[in-house]
Formats: C-alpha cells, structure tokens, sequence
C-alpha cells in the first residue's frame, strides 16, 4: 500500500525530500476552498507550482463546503455539481490517480424518501463524471456518518470500478459503530483511506498515537484490502506527519518499503 501526506506550497522542499524517502504521494489540500476556487489568479498559480514537479497519481481532495448533489433546489445542485467537475477538472491537470469527496447527507434524516434521493442523485452525478473523467478515481469518504451503511448503499447503486470509498478511520471512531463494522460493510468498496488520530469527540486531527484510536485493531483490517489501496495519513503539519511515519514504523504496521 501506498502512503501519500498533505503537502504545502510554503514547505515543498521538505515535503519533496519525505516523499522521497518513504516513497509516499501527495493529496492536495488546496483545491477544496470556495475563496482559491473564485480567485482564478491565485488558482492558476498554485496549479503551477505543482505541475512544476512533473508528478503523477497523487490523489486530491476535492470540494466538500455545502456541496449538496441531491439537493431538491435544482440551482443548488447544479452549482455543486459545477464545484465537484471543477475539481476533477483540476486533478486531470495535476496528473492524479484520484480526488476524494465527502457524502455531505444529513445524518439526522432517518426517512426513507430523503436517503433514497441522496442515493439516486449522487449516484447519477458520479457517474456522468466518471464516465467524462476516464482517466481519474472518485473516492467518496464517510464524513460524520452515523453508521456505514448509506454509503454502502450507494457503492451498490453505483457499481463502478474506478469509483470506491475513502473510509476516514477517524471519523468513524467518532460514531457510535465498531471498526469493525465500517471495514466489513465497505471493505469491497474501499480504494482509499485517511487516518489521523482524536478523542472519540472532536475531529482533530491528531498525529497517530496521541489520541485513543486502536489502529493495532485498524490494521488488523486494513492489511486484508486490496494492496492498490491507499493510504494518506490526513495531517496539515511537517513534524506531525513525520511523528506519525515513526509511530507506524515503531509499531510494527509499516516499514514504507
């Protein structure tokens, strides 16, 4: 399994020199801001400052604020819609393997008119992107989900190879669902994963090991996905990020060979 880190613009170098080192790709962090996306200039530069690297299959983190795909206000749909091609658009540019969004449904909403809706939408805008993005994955993560079993539904609907879960292991934790479960329900379905660490209360993203996540039990079930799986480790800080290379190095889940 492949391992990628989220860079930045102002610290490449180092970032540069980390993913020589552990072999490690990039997810791009940049691309999901609604104030870089309308700012065309700022947009344009930071796309060029990657594409200077002459980098392929990293992955990107696509638009996520207010998306809303099964929106019953056709406008509203229509701009999310918009955002999310934008960035796919961005990823073609970046050369990437794929671009990760999130399920974005109300958690609340228990009726069934309400989560077969957001099943049929999404489902119907992923594939009219996949089928004009041939050369990208679409990996869609479980944001503050209650339980996996919406999402697994719309992997059924959907039923597309290069479209797949990214299951945020953190997030997950936060629910009231065993890990075990999420990887049972949507292991067939899982291309990609986020992991950082918290307090079962807040999404904080901490560095592995400083909060209460069992990731000897995680790797349990990580180790049986599909080895074209990957990994990012979902933190925004250098020394962090290279704490959490050390704490799976340490702990016997991975040499980065």
């Amino acid at each position: 399994m492949k391992y990628h880190v989220i860079p930045k613009l102002d610290e490449l170098d180092k970032y540069l020199e980390l993913s020589k080192e552990y072999n490690l790709g990039f997810e791009y962090n940049e691309f999901f801001i609604p104030s870089t996306l309308d700012n065309e200039e700022k947009l344009t530069n930071i796309i060029k400052e990657y594409k200077k690297l002459g980098r392929t299959n990293d992955t990107l983190h696509g638009v996520f604020f207010d998306i809303t795909l099964d929106s019953q206000d056709e406008k509203i749909r229509k701009i999310s819609f918009d955002r999310v091609k934008k960035s796919l658009e961005i990823a073609t540019e970046l050369k990437c393997k794929g671009v990760v969004f999130h399920t974005n449904y109300i958690t609340w909403m228990k009726d069934q008119a309400y989560q077969n809706r957001w099943v049929e939408l999404n489902a119907k805008a992923y594939l009219e992107l996949i089928e004009e993005f041939k050369n990208l994955e679409i990996y869609i993560e479980n944001m503050f989900d209650l339980d996996p079993y919406l999402l697994r539904r719309l992997m059924e609907r959907i039923n597309h190879k290069r479209i797949g879960v990214c299951l945020d292991i953190a997030h997950a934790f936060i629910s009231n669902i065993d890990i075990e479960e999420w990887f049972k329900e949507l292991g067939p379905y899982i291309k990609h994963l986020h992991i950082n660490d918290n307090d079962k209360i807040i999404d904080s993203h901490l560095e592995l090991g400083k909060g209460l996540i069992d990731y000897k039990k995680a790797y349990e079930y990580i180790k049986k996905l599909d080895s074209n799986t990957t990994i990012l480790i979902e933190i925004s800080d250098y020394q962090k990020t290279l704490n959490s290379i050390k704490y799976l190095k340490d702990g016997g889940f991975d040499d980065f060979k």
